[in-house]
């Protein structure tokens, strides 16, 4: 199973699904940052594509030659599966749970995007300044989770100075087109939301996946917030 987190986060997200995984699932579990993300490189071409083909690169020789994979992702993660799985890049997958990617997209809300992405990385005077512009990008203020260890690599120390890890440059992805990304896909791929999420709406999911699913008890960040849940979520569609 390979988990991949959303636009602007890092792999930490993922802790506590990890933690609860192996109560459901036996198989390798990997997990890494995004290109232009936490530990990961930047890139000079962040195109989906491009993002995708980074992806399967870094995480082909973690994985068995030999077995099948569920690629398990959220938000910008989850177009990335998506075009993973469509084509494929050396990896054999099986099926595809994309959690709470962002469809609908407002002119202003692309605005905004671009004008992050051609910004340079704000410096802050202290971690905990950096790490409170973190969990902001991220998604991670403290009603979703007040446990830092789930900021791990989204702030790093450059010359006595804090700034995000996160390479702006990367946002600038415009409207995936998920509609696209489904119809290349020949393996089973499951839409999904946290119920209470505000960027994404039961009817946009609905839109192009009439299997489109809400989890209960949680938002934008559900694995973040009802780990268990989200994973009784997953295996229930693996079928397992």
């Amino acid at each position: 199973m390979v988990l991949l987190h959303g636009m602007g986060a890092t792999g930490a997200v993922w802790r506590r699904v990890v933690e609860v995984l192996p109560e459901r699932c036996s198989g390798r579990v990997v997990v890494c940052d995004l290109p232009g993300h936490g530990a990961s490189d930047q890139l000079e071409d962040y195109s989906p594509p491009a993002v995708a083909a980074a992806v399967a690169g870094a995480v082909a020789g973690a994985l068995p030659g030999d077995g099948l994979v569920a690629l398990v992702e959220h938000s910008f993660g989850g177009y990335v599966a998506l075009l993973l799985a469509a084509d494929r890049h050396g990896l054999d997958v099986s099926a595809v749970v994309a959690t709470g990617v962002k469809v609908s997209w407002t002119p202003d809300e692309l605005e905004r995007t671009a004008t992050f992405a051609s910004r340079s990385p704000s410096s802050f005077d202290s971690q905990a300044d950096a790490e409170a512009r973190y969990r902001k990008v991220a998604g991670l203020t403290e009603d979703v989770t007040g446990d830092v260890r789930d900021l791990a690599r989204g702030v790093v120390e450059i010359e006595g100075r804090f700034r995000l890890s996160h390479d702006p440059r990367s946002a600038a992805v415009g409207v995936p087109d998920v509609a696209g990304a489904l119809e290349a896909t020949s393996v089973p791929a499951l839409l999904s939301r946290g119920v209470t999420d505000p960027m994404v709406s039961r009817d946009d999911l609905l839109r192009f996946s009439p299997d489109a699913v809400d989890i209960p008890g949680g938002g934008h960040a559900i694995h973040v917030q009802q780990p268990r849940a989200f994973v009784d979520h997953v295996m229930a569609f693996l079928g397992t």
